[in-house]
């Protein structure tokens, strides 16, 4: 979303960290991995960043997450090659949790990171963004 909402204009991983407040280690990681799966173009040296690689309309919130994610094995019985479960295969549970993470994952598989981000000025300032950023606003 950060990324998005500076545009062309280069992000640092310090600042994203800043604002988040989240680990700046960490989020190395992400921005490296994001970069590998063409997400991000990353910049190195004094002077870089990264910015985002495809228009945030063309990333799928739940693309991100299904790359991001291990799995989404919510219960043990999900994988029966390894429950111990001695209901696998005749409890409706897990049918539900199966059903549920369906429809969770249809959710996010609808929502882009330009719908995150649409007309969300607030953003910006709960960011500590720029003015420019604010102009960047909906001409990505």
């Amino acid at each position: 979303m950060y990324a998005a909402l500076k545009g062309d204009e280069l992000s640092r991983v310090k600042d994203i960290a800043d604002a988040y407040n989240i680990s700046k280690a960490h989020l190395v990681k992400c921005v490296h991995q994001l970069g590998q799966w063409g997400y991000l173009d990353n910049y190195r040296g004094r002077n870089g960043g990264f910015k985002l690689a495809k228009l945030p309309g063309e990333i799928s919130v739940g693309e991100i997450l299904r790359k991001t994610e291990d799995g989404f094995d919510l219960v043990e019985c999900f994988v029966p090659a390894t429950s111990t479960c001695p209901l696998t295969g005749l409890c409706d549970l897990s049918l539900t949790f199966k059903r549920a993470l369906k429809a969770f994952l249809d959710v996010v598989d609808e929502v882009t990171v330009e719908d995150l981000i649409a007309g969300r000025r607030d953003l910006i300032e709960a960011l500590n963004l720029t003015k420019q950023d604010a102009n960047n606003l909906g001409t990505s």
